[in-house]
């Protein structure tokens, strides 16, 4: 008979802890199919939103669009749309990380909204310009600037904090492999069957969200 208190329970970790070696694509891909399945309505729902958003400013645009003028403000009126709708991918990843309750209505409250656009349009500026420049650059950029996002709202930083924290981080430890891999699994649901993409996309932000824990030292949510 002993009088030693019990030993705590282990830290709720899924990913390796800092030190200990990058997670390999297999893992961040594994574990983004696993939350996936335990939050399957919330994810589908955020990941529907910018598309049904996206589908009806097309629809909108080629009925109510006659001139030039209007096309442009149309134009700036998608960009905003689609940086507030997208916005609730990365905050429902990141509370499903973190071991929170994927809550959708949650995902969609935020009080940097000005900024978070601006930071979506420049991010977006910088992958789909690389992509145009024979593709490689686009892939760099998704590779070394992918956690960028999740610097900006999680840790609050600014657009160049965040570009600069993620780059580091990709650099330092070993991330720039599976930041990409695991981007370029959410497009393969488009390639394979466009219904695909709302598994494939979902899986992609919770994997992605997964290293950016990983990559700051915080435990991911078994």
């Amino acid at each position: 008979m002993t009088d030693l208190p019990p030993p705590p329970p282990p830290p709720p970790y899924d990913a390796p802890p800092p030190g200990s070696g990058a997670p390999d694509v297999g893992a961040a891909i594994s574990y983004g199919w696993k939350k996936f399945q335990e939050n399957v309505g919330p994810m589908l729902i955020v990941v529907l939103i910018p598309v049904a958003a996206q589908i009806v400013l097309l629809l909108i645009g080629q009925v109510a669009i006659k001139s030039v003028a209007g096309a442009l403000v149309f134009q700036v009126i998608g960009i905003v749309v689609s940086a507030v709708a997208g916005l609730g991918l990365y905050r429902t990843a990141l509370m499903i990380t973190a071991g929170e309750p994927a809550d959708v209505g949650k995902a969609f409250q935020y009080d940097r909204w000005g900024e978070w656009i601006v930071f979506s349009f420049v991010f977006g500026l910088m992958v789909g310009v690389g992509l145009v420049l024979c593709i490689i650059p686009g892939l760099f950029v998704l590779a070394f600037f992918g956690l960028a996002p999740f610097y900006f709202i999680d840790k609050r930083m600014s657009l160049g904090e965040a570009l600069s924290a993620s780059r580091a981080a990709v650099q330092s430890k070993g991330l720039a492999f599976p930041v990409l891999l695991s981007i370029i699994v959410g497009v393969l649901g488009v390639i394979a069957c466009i219904v695909g993409v709302f598994v494939t996309e979902a899986i992609a932000y919770i994997a992605v969200a997964y290293l950016y824990r990983y990559a700051t030292g915080q435990p991911v949510a078994a």
